[in-house]
């Protein structure tokens, strides 16, 4: 590291400001920040997992280039299939499919496009929306620090002077 030295303590309203934005643009990022998966053909069959509640869903996206079967496969932890389907699609179609849990676990996913090119897009619906704990936080931690500033901003400090 660089040469020693002090800085000057940071104050707590500039630590809450901070600590509040962070994990509003955190949250942002992590719901709003969402990139299709480019499938070639000839790669293995896409496969993702996620620990899951009940009542939580999968919600799949799939667009293919050409003419094919999909094929979508949901496995438990164990690796048992709890459901495999299989939909004909026509050249340029997307199909959407939202796999809902029956109990709670990790759970993966599968995708083949039997050796077509295809875009994926994925997320998970959470029943009791916990991933959106961020966004009252941050605007909590926000809040505080704003009022903080603003409350010392109003105190007046007197310094007394010795001769």
């Amino acid at each position: 590291m660089g040469g020693g030295g002090t800085a000057p303590a940071m104050k707590m309203s500039d630590v809450f400001i901070l600590t509040g934005l962070t994990m509003l643009l955190g949250g942002l990022f992590m719901h709003a920040w969402v990139t299709p998966i480019e499938l070639n053909g000839e790669d293995p069959p896409y496969t993702n997992g996620a620990s899951m509640m009940k009542g939580d869903a999968f919600d799949l996206r799939v667009t293919v280039e050409e003419e094919t079967t999909l094929r979508i496969v949901l496995k438990d932890e164990k690796g048992n299939i709890i459901s495999a389907e299989s939909f004909v699609l026509a050249s340029g179609q997307k199909h959407r499919e939202v796999i809902s849990m029956d109990e709670s676990g990790y759970f993966t996913y599968e995708i083949d496009t039997k050796g077509v090119n295809a875009a994926v897009e994925t997320s998970i619906v959470r029943k009791y929306m916990i991933d959106m704990l961020p966004f009252p936080l941050g605007a909590m931690f926000l809040a505080y620090g704003l009022y903080q500033r603003r409350e010392s901003e109003d105190e007046v400090l007197d310094a007394e002077l010795e001769d």
